[in-house]
């Protein structure tokens, strides 16, 4: 008998959002009706689902699927979710605020600086006046379990506690995201009610899932509008009739989620529980929950989303599909039954009921085979999940795989796959795929790795494919467990009905019943209960009608055929993946217009062709904005850019694409870069050698080639060992273009020289100097004349210098530390405004220390003058424990700890003279002061000068010792063939500074004469000779040479 179900599936509701500026929202419950009416026949999920045309009765896909994209209108269907699944929502409010935080409605302002100028007429640069957006996303319209994972544009967002997005790193800062899972004490959310005056604290929204997404505007972190937000979701929390007493949890059962949407009222059918049977829920629950023997994952689950709009019958039979099983009602009942074998029912004394001959009360009708057109053997299908990145996506076919090894003598296979077997002994024509052929195991079992197709050979190779949509499975495991049970039963074809007595009372639909009869040779043959009725027949004889499809326990077999889903590995481009550009920075100097200026080289690599422009920027390192270099148009490969004129100093450089989208790329930051151009020091002098003829020394050198070059310094000590650069007197400077140098008169001692750019007025200099030592000058003996010598009194004249504690000389400084007094931390004070520490003044750039006396050597003499001091750098930061900044950037161009500290030329000391030919206590004519290191030099006196400098406050030469000494070379003059009588004066051609000796020779004197000089001076000299104790009278000739030194000039 028929049973009416009227109201069996009540209205589907939905409600409207409608995002009203300053009103809120407007939920409106609208209602239709639907009616069906069902027989005790089943739902048959999976083969309804198979069997129907491609498209299903739903309203749209997001019906059956829930939504893909953010949906917005005045009129939005729920959206329920149950298990897991990733899904989008509802835009339901949206609302804007300016940078101060005053709500914007339809353009207007409500209030605030902003909106002030507006209607004064300003204009209000853009982006000010929407700079922030307030977005209400709904999601369900349930209370749900969490949200798993947010997603922005399709790419995983990393949330940090306080609703901040901090990943992906380009909306870092520009988006918040606050989660509300629709619990029933859910509040307003604080931070939108204060932000905008049409969201009150009664928009709790109780029982909807949402989103609060609180958008700041930035042209590059949204270069295409507004990012889709969705989210991976646990969804509905359902009872489980096995806990009676528990609250509804959440799980992806497909037995509870069916249950829930029976009894659900709102959304589902809203079925009173006693109409439900527990009894088999639970069993189905059961079965879905245990772990299957094939993978050794949980046999079915349900994952998936719907909206309201969908048709009742239409979810159900999706929702079936998870688990491959049956729904009917029947006998005033819902039940399920999930896809696993059961055992034929049993009577009440535990005997398993068999149907025969004698329980018939009409005849048999037989269907043995599907049509053609029904017929298949092979189930393609599709699933959507996680492991289908929440696509969906086909699962690997499915089809009756037998091994070649498991063939049955007399069967009808088609050859899938040879491998290693020869199926032409076992009864094939050829090894050929796709070859039909029946097993002949006469000779013997088959052998190898070959595959083959039962179902395929039964139908002459003729392949049936047949499509299976999954929408509530999630992975590929269970979606081919689900078609491989319906392949199986499609197998099963031989279908019957008829009436049978009482005793078949006890089956309900959904059973399996054994059936004996012997006229189609039937013995316990089992049958699935497909359809269950009353009927009566003689208006008194009850009888029971049936309508049964075969069935065997080896359709649930659970197989691991091996075949294995594959991920596609295809990782098609973000839009919003833009690649990373390399920066490649060098440096070099360029003459521009008679003037060398330093040149920022950028080479920008790109190994991509997406990207449409590279913005190139940089700045000083500290600062805040970035300058534009230059933008790049589309290119692969290196492209340079070039900043000429760059200062020397640290520098942050950065550079990033866009690809056409207008999509920006993270910028690629290179900080904290050096640039030392002008200021590098020049390159160290190489081959630097002499050759010494005479008393000339000749120097040469191999060219530096750097573009700023200025000149070169030559430096010069006395020492022919222990030297040091920092110590040496400046005696020359070469100009650009020159390589050698000649110097007359030169000293022994090591000579030294070092390259000078145009940038510093000759304070950066080569790291290293060069170095030449001369042993020996091939001059004549020199005798010393006089030497002045000032320490360690250093009585003379001092300008810009001092005597230190040490008694030695340095530049003056503007305070020295033990001359201060009082605290030290008072120092700098307005009652003590010089400070000890920071307040030091520092070192004079230059001072002169004039020798305490001068030298007069009472006449005109060419003479050689030499100089000797002893000489140290003193830094004294080096030694001050408060000194600030990093020592290895201190220097010039070489750090305190790292370099050479003796190869520092930031000090110099150069010895000076001045001459005169007049007499120095008079009115002389003085000469200007000229440097020397060893000079010949005409002149009757001389004052000397020490010219001491610095190119660095905290940096001093210290004098210990300093001496001047003049020289005169040895001279001889001679006579010869005087002949004279008696007494004879011999004047020299050119007087010596000092009287010279004599050596002499007479000739013709006679036995008994003698001789004596008398009057020695420099000038000249006497010569007697005598005879006894008078003057001779003889006449004698004479020779005679006369050795000293000097040589007196008019």
């Amino acid at each position: 008998m028929g049973i009416s179900l009227k109201g069996l599936f009540k209205s589907a509701v939905r409600f409207s959002i409608h995002a009203v500026i300053g009103i809120g929202l407007a939920i409106i419950d609208t209602s239709g009706t639907l009616a069906m009416a069902y027989l005790g026949s089943a739902v048959a999920g999976e083969a309804s689902r198979a069997l129907r045309p491609t498209g299903g009765r739903g309203k749209s896909p997001e019906s059956k699927r829930g939504y893909s994209v953010t949906k917005r209108g005045s009129t939005i269907s729920h959206q329920i979710i149950y298990g897991k699944m990733k899904v989008a929502g509802s835009r339901i409010f949206d609302g804007t605020t300016d940078l101060a935080n005053h709500y914007v409605a339809d353009g207007q302002y409500v209030g605030g600086l902003v909106g002030l100028l507006m209607r004064a007429g300003v204009v209000v640069p853009e982006g000010l006046e929407n700079k922030f957006l307030h977005r209400v996303i709904a999601f369900t319209g349930h209370e749900i379990e969490s949200f798993e994972q947010i997603y922005i544009n399709d790419e995983v967002a990393t949330i940090s506690s306080n609703g901040t997005v901090t990943s992906p790193s380009r909306y870092q800062g520009k988006i918040k995201i606050f989660k509300y899972n629709g619990s029933p004490d859910q509040v307003a959310d604080p931070a939108l009610v204060a932000a905008v005056p049409a969201w009150t604290s009664a928009h709790r929204l109780r029982g909807i899932a949402y989103l609060y997404c609180h958008f700041e505007f930035d042209v590059d972190a949204f270069p295409n509008g507004v990012p889709e937000i969705t989210a991976v979701i646990k969804g509905k929390k359902v009872y489980d009739p096995r806990s009676p007493s528990a609250a509804p949890a959440w799980s992806d059962n497909p037995a509870l989620c069916v249950r829930d949407y029976l009894t659900a009222t709102g959304y589902g059918l809203g079925e009173a529980a006693v109409n439900i049977s527990d009894t088999s829920f639970i069993t189905a629950a059961n079965i879905c929950d245990e772990t299957s023997t094939d993978a050794g994952t949980t046999r079915y689950t349900a994952n998936g989303a719907f909206t309201t709009s969908i048709e009742p019958q239409e979810l159900l039979t999706d929702l079936m599909t998870s688990m491959g099983g049956t729904i009917w009602y029947t006998q005033g009942f819902w039940a399920v039954k999930a896809a696993k074998w059961a055992a034929p029912v049993t009577d009440v004394n535990g005997a398993t009921i068999v149907l025969n001959e004698d329980d018939l009360r009409s005849s048999i009708a037989v269907s043995t085979r599907h049509s053609r057109r029904d017929n298949f053997n092979v189930v393609n299908g599709t699933f959507k999940g996680e492991e289908s990145n929440w696509q969906v996506t086909d699962f690997p076919p499915v089809t009756n795989l037998t091994l070649a090894t498991a063939l049955v003598d007399g069967g009808s296979y088609s050859i899938t796959e040879v491998g290693t077997t020869d199926f032409t002994l076992v009864g094939a024509t050829s090894n050929t795929v796709g070859t039909v052929f029946t097993a002949d195991l006469s000779d013997g079992a088959a052998t190898g790795t070959g595959k083959t197709n039962a179902y395929l050979g039964v139908d002459n190779g003729q392949e049936s494919p047949i499509d299976l949509e999954l929408p509530w499975t999630d992975n590929s495991v269970e979606a081919r467990r689900i078609a491989r049970i319906l392949l199986e039963k499609s197998r099963q074809q031989l279908t019957m009905s008829a009436s049978f007595g009482l005793r078949a009372f006890q089956l309900q639909t959904g059973d399996n019943v054994r059936i004996t009869n012997t006229r189609f040779g039937w013995t316990n043959k089992e049958f699935e209960v497909v359809s269950w009725s009353f009927g009566v027949q003689n208006e008194y004889d009850l009888q029971i009608n049936l309508v049964l499809r075969e069935t065997a326990e080896s359709v649930f077999d659970e197989v691991d055929d091996g075949i294995v889903y594959e991920r596609d590995n295809t990782t098609l481009l973000s839009p919003f993946e833009v690649p990373d550009l390399g920066i490649n920075i060098s440096t070099e100097l360029r003459r521009v217009k008679g003037k060398t200026l330093g040149v920022l080289l950028l080479d920008i690599n790109n190994t991509s062709t997406l990207i449409d422009t590279a913005e190139v920027q940089f700045r000083k390192t500290g600062e805040t904005d970035f300058t534009a270099l230059g933008t790049l148009g589309a290119f692969v490969g290196t492209e340079r850019v070039e900043h000429v004129g760059v200062e020397d100093g640290f520098y942050d450089i950065r550079a990033r694409a866009t690809n056409s989208l207008g999509v920006h790329g993270d910028f690629n930051t290179v900080s904290n870069y050096y640039v030392e151009t002008v200021t590098a020091p020049p390159a160290d002098v190489t081959n630097f050698d002499g050759n010494v003829v005479g008393s000339n020394l000749f120097l040469s050198w191999t060219p530096v080639s750097d573009l700023d070059l200025a000149h070169y310094i030559i430096r010069y000590s006395h020492l022919t060992s222990g030297a040091v650069y920092s110590e040496a007197e400046d005696i020359a400077q070469v100009p650009v273009g020159s390589s050698t140098l000649a110097l007359q008169n030169a000293g022994v001692g090591t000579y030294f020289i070092k390259a000078v750019d145009d940038t510093t007025s000759g304070s950066n200099s080569s790291v290293n100097p060069a170095v030449f030592v001369v042993t020996s000058i091939g001059i004549g003996d020199l005798n010393v004349v006089a030497t002045l010598t000032e320490n360690p009194s250093f009585a003379g004249v001092k300008s810009g210098v001092s005597i230190n504690s040490e008694g030695y000389l340095e530049l003056a400084e503007g305070f020295k530390f033990d001359d201060a007094t009082g605290l030290f931390d008072a120092r700098g004070q307005d009652t003590d405004p010089v400070g000890l520490f920071d307040d030091f003044t520092g070192y004079g750039s230059s001072g002169i220390y004039y020798f305490s006396n001068d030298l007069d050597l009472g006449q005109k003499y060419t003479s050689r003058l030499t100089f000797s001091f002893t000489s140290t750098r003193f830094d004294r930061t080096a030694n001050f424990d408060s000194a600030t900044g990093n020592f290895d950037d201190r220097g010039d161009g070489v750090a305190l700890f790292d370099g050479d500290p003796t190869a520092f030329s930031d000090t110099s000391v150069s010895l000076q003279l001045r001459h005169t030919d007049d007499d120095p206590t008079g009115t002389p004519t003085w000469s200007d002061w000229q440097a020397f290191s060893v000079s010949d030099i005409t002149a009757r006196a001389f004052e000397f000068r020490l010219v001491l400098s610095s190119t660095d406050t905290n940096v001093t030469p210290i004098v210990s010792a300093l001496s001047a000494t003049v020289d005169m070379q040895d001279r001889t003059t001679s006579g010869s063939d005087i002949t004279f009588t008696g007494t004879t004066n011999i004047t020299f051609d050119d007087p010596f500074a000092a009287t010279p000796a004599i050596g002499l020779s007479l000739a013709d004197l006679t036995n008994g004469d003698r001789y004596t000089i008398t009057n020695k001076t420099r000038t000249g000299f006497t010569i007697n000779t005598f005879t006894g104790g008078s003057a001779s009278t003889n006449e004698v000739t004479l020779d005679y040479v006369a050795k000293g030194y000097g040589k007196e000039l008019t």
